[in-house]
Parts: structure tokens; C-alpha cells; sequence
């Protein structure tokens, strides 16, 4: 079996490697080396209670999604030999006043009822926690089960394991143009024309560059997000956090070799990939607010990505009914990683045994053509 991936981001690498494990031939195709679009500037943050905001679909394909971790990452290290910076240390979420507080309660108590481990923090305990967070801060939550990786270091693992296994990333300079042709797919890239079994568009903000023959075109639009890496010294003698922090306008994420990542920008600019100084100024008061310390530290990088998002802001996962041969995998927004390990998992299974997973009838680019 032959499959062509379009897009060599974290979605587009996890079902390049998934699928090379199984034994299908793949090619990926990206227009730039592979991570180097939304996943770039990705905190690689694993918090499915946190990031489904209310949304049981989103709730319970994070929460399928992040039971994978484990695996995945031992699975992809092994077969790589490459290291990959990866921590279920939790999250502590903070509120800084009581309209904050009460939200955050109401989340405990939800969280609670449906048997998910998580430990309310009162104002007097926050200290001994995690020193690093502001004296400002009024209540707090732990969620254990929650962690983070190293999106890099994955994407390295994931594509060298890929390569391993057969896969062969190529470089592309324009959009892909795709025609189904009853049991095939026939891929235009240029003046050039090949042949695969199944095509895979996993190309994030830029997936609306892929046309497909006969079919319209799905909405995935770009929202910038802009990251800042810090150097961290430390400031007097306090702490720094020793898990992701999230408070009401940041959060932070402590990397293994001791500096801070701090996002992010929620910004509706179209196709704009520049890092702003008022982005940069923004992020730098809510961490200096949430952490203190921060001040003392160095901007080290400003990380930028387009993250692609859906309309009803659930991944677009699935083939079309029209194009059964052709498979989205894109909107993932603020997620793809968090989805990574179940993306691959879900696609994966379809093309090379047929299994539709459940998954699909709520991610299906289908509910946009209707």
C-alpha cells in the first residue's frame, strides 16, 4: 500500500510514522523541513482537562489521547534511539481573583464527581506547592495526570523512526493538487504527477492549498500564536516551577534544561507569520504576573505558529464520502499534539484495515459539506 502525507507537522509525522510501523510505503511532502509550521512554536502541553473548555467531544478525545502518551513515547524513542523530553509531572492552575476562583472551583468540582484525580490548593498552600507563583494568587488546582513534551525532540524521534521504516519525506515548494480516480489517488504537485494508494492532507493552516477534485474545499483557518522561550537564573532563591503553570493570561512550561516557555497569543491575522512587540510585551507582563522570577530571566526566542482552526473547533479527522481514498487530518488548533498519538491511531487504522473508529462521526470533514 502507498500513501502520500501532505504535511510534515506533528499530526503529519506521528501518521508518517504510525503508518511506516505498519508497513504501508509512505512519502510526506511539506513545503518546509519537517516541524517547522505550527509545531514550532508548540508548547507540547498533554492537559486534556484543561484544554476541552467545556467540550465533551473535544473532553473525551483528549482524554483518549493522552492514555496513549506513555506508550507512544517509549514506542517512538525505542525504535528512533533518539531522546525525548517528556514529563507527567502535572499542571497547577492558578486564579488570581475570586471571579477566577469561583471558575476554578466549579472545574475542581466537576473534575471531582467524574473521578478525575485532581487537589484543591487554598491561598495558604500555594506557597508550598510551588514557591515560583505570584503571593497574588488566591486558589489553585493540581491535576496530576497532566505533563508536557518536548515537541522537537519528538518530531525528531518521529521522523527518524519514519525513515527507519521505509518512510521518505521530500521537500515541495507549491500545493498539491489531488484527483481520486476509483481505487487511486493521483497527486499534482507542479508538472508532476504521481500515483498512490490514499493521500493524507495533514498541512495545518496551509491544508486549504490542497484541492481535491469534486470536493469543496474544508475551513481551516489560521490563528497566530506567539511564544516566548526564557533563559532562567532563578531570583532569589525562589524556585521555579517544577510543573506547567496556567493562569488567567499565560501559561509556563519548565523545560529539562531549566528555561521557561511562556504562551500564548491568540491572534486572527490571516497568513501573518511575524512575532509582534506587542505580543512579546503582553506575554512578558501576564508571566512576570504569574511568576515573579520571570523578570530576572533572558528572552532567549520568540516562537511563532499558525494554528489551524475549525469552525466548531474539533479536529477535521476522516475521509470524505466522495473521496474515501483521501483522508483529512487537519484543525486541530491548540491541540495537536495533545491529539497526536489518537490522530495516527484513528487514520492509521482506516487505511490499513478499514476501521472506522467512532471518533469520526464527530470529526468528519463531511459535517462541513452538507
Amino acid at each position: 500500500m502507498t500513501v502520500l502525507i501532505v504535511g510534515a507537522g506533528i499530526i503529519g509525522a506521528s501518521i508518517a510514522e504510525d503508518l511506516a510501523r505498519r508497513g504501508v510505503d509512505v512519502t510526506v511532502i511539506d513545503m518546509r523541513s519537517p516541524g517547522r509550521g505550527a509545531s514550532q512554536a508548540s508548547a507540547g502541553i498533554i492537559a486534556p482537562y484543561t484544554e476541552a473548555h467545556g467540550d465533551q467531544t473535544m473532553l473525551e478525545l483528549g482524554v483518549r489521547s493522552a492514555a496513549l502518551f506513555d506508550g507512544f513515547i517509549a514506542r517512538v524513542g525505542e525504535s528512533s534511539g533518539r531522546a525525548i523530553d517528556y514529563a507527567r509531572t502535572g499542571t497547577f492552575e492558578v486564579a488570581f481573583d475570586d471571579e477566577d476562583g469561583s471558575r476554578l472551583r466549579s472545574s475542581y468540582d466537576a473534575l471531582c464527581e467524574s473521578g478525575v484525580e485532581v487537589e484543591w490548593i487554598d491561598r495558604d498552600a500555594i506557597a508550598g506547592v510551588e514557591p515560583a507563583v505570584s503571593d497574588l494568587a488566591v486558589a489553585g488546582m493540581v491535576t496530576p495526570s497532566h505533563g508536557w513534551v518536548g515537541v522537537a525532540s519528538l518530531i525528531t524521534a518521529l521522523t527518524h523512526s519514519a525513515r527507519l521504516q521505509g518512510a521518505v519525506f521530500e521537500s515541495s515548494t507549491e500545493g498539491a493538487r489531488i484527483e481520486p480516480v476509483k481505487e487511486s489517488v493521483n497527486v499534482c504537485v507542479g508538472d508532476t504527477t504521481r500515483t498512490f494508494d490514499a493521500v493524507v492532507i495533514a498541512a495545518g493552516s496551509w491544508s486549504t492549498k490542497v484541492r481535491i477534485a469534486g470536493v469543496a474545499e474544508v475551513p481551516v483557518r489560521p490563528v497566530r500564536g506567539q511564544l516566548l522561550h526564557l533563559g532562567v537564573t532563578g531570583d532569589a532563591g525562589r524556585a521555579w516551577p517544577a510543573r506547567v503553570i496556567w493562569g488567567p493570561r499565560c501559561y509556563t512550561v519548565p523545560w529539562l534544561d531549566g528555561s521557561l516557555l511562556v504562551g500564548a497569543t491568540v491572534e486572527d491575522v490571516g497568513f501573518d507569520e511575524r512575532s509582534t512587540a506587542d505580543g512579546v510585551r503582553g506575554l512578558l507582563n501576564a508571566a512576570t504576573e504569574l511568576l515573579p522570577g520571570a523578570a530576572a530571566a533572558s528572552l532567549d526566542a520568540v516562537r511563532v505558529g499558525l494554528r489551524p482552526a475549525s469552525p466548531d473547533g474539533l479536529p477535521i479527522v476522516g475521509p470524505f464520502t466522495r473521496a474515501p481514498k483521501v483522508v483529512m487530518a487537519t484543525g486541530h488548533y491548540r491541540n495537536g499534539v495533545l491529539l497526536a498519538p489518537l490522530t495516527a491511531e484513528i487514520v492509521s487504522r482506516y487505511l490499513v484495515s478499514g476501521e472506522t473508529d467512532a471518533a469520526i462521526a464527530q470529526t468528519t470533514p463531511e459535517r462541513f459539506l452538507s
